[in-house]
């Protein structure tokens, strides 16, 4: 995954430099200020924008800002065999949940009029641990057949600056505040999701020398899903060091 997005970062990146490079000769400087501005925002912040930003994150369906009532009050824990070698898809109580399978597979989730809101690899053996997410009655989860055996448990909401793969709230699962974000190891998105704006997007890389730091401003009410990485690491940043 990896791998590709590079290689669709690189040949936008080398499109939009023939086309910039051919607007400069005519006069045209308008273009070349925005793909600038574009670069210097990925190389300070790691932040993906525009049309690439457009192509990783896809639709944004309402749905996906869905928040249950956190007391899980018929949510229910459930453990079972994979019923068909196609997958399963079925629907469950609503409430705040973990999901994952062994060996590996995918998960799809969808809402009432089926348009898809998550997908993630999870499982023991490819992918990320678990998938966490809040379920309403009528959305629907999908196993596919790569599952032996599949595990849905209710999860209790607490406030935590290691957030795992799936949609959380700022302000129920993350404090509102300032942070600089990076994983140990690997590679994933973090995405913050705000109602009637655009997302933002912030490719990470750990590991080595590879390490990435972004820094981002959470506000209650936000959704920030976190995609691609077993989890991301929240540090406060001080008002001293916002400064500096």
């Amino acid at each position: 995954m990896k791998s590709i997005m590079q290689r669709q970062f690189n040949a936008k990146g080398i499109v939009i430099g023939i086309l910039v490079s051919t607007l400069v000769l005519s006069g045209c400087h308008n273009l070349q200020g925005k793909k600038s501005e574009m670069i210097s925002v990925y190389a300070d912040n790691y932040e993906i924008t525009g049309t690439t930003r457009d192509a990783i994150v896809g639709t944004i369906h309402p749905a996906i800002f869905t928040t249950v009532n956190r007391g899980n009050i018929e949510a229910k824990r459930t453990y079972g065999p994979m019923p068909t070698k196609r997958g399963a898809k079925l629907t469950i109580e609503a409430g705040r949940y973990s999901f994952t399978g062994y060996p590996s597979g995918n998960i799809y989730i969808y809402d009432k009029d089926d348009n898809l809101l998550i997908r993630e690899i999870v499982g023991d053996k490819a992918g990320v641990p678990t998938l966490t997410a809040d379920i309403d009655s009528t959305f629907s989860i999908m196993f596919d057949g790569g599952y032996n055996t599949v595990t849905i448990q209710p999860v209790k909401t607490k406030l935590s600056t290691e957030l795992t793969t799936g949609i959380w709230d700022v302000g129920l699962d993350i404090e509102p505040g300032d942070y600089t974000i990076g994983i140990p190891y690997g590679y994933g998105f973090v995405q913050i999701l705000e109602q009637g704006k655009d997302p933002q997007l912030f490719e990470l890389t750990g590991g080595g020398l590879t390490n990435s730091k972004s820094l981002v401003q959470l506000k209650k009410g936000q959704k920030v899903r976190v995609s691609k990485v077993s989890v991301v690491y929240f540090e406060t940043v001080s008002e001293e060091d916002g400064h500096e």
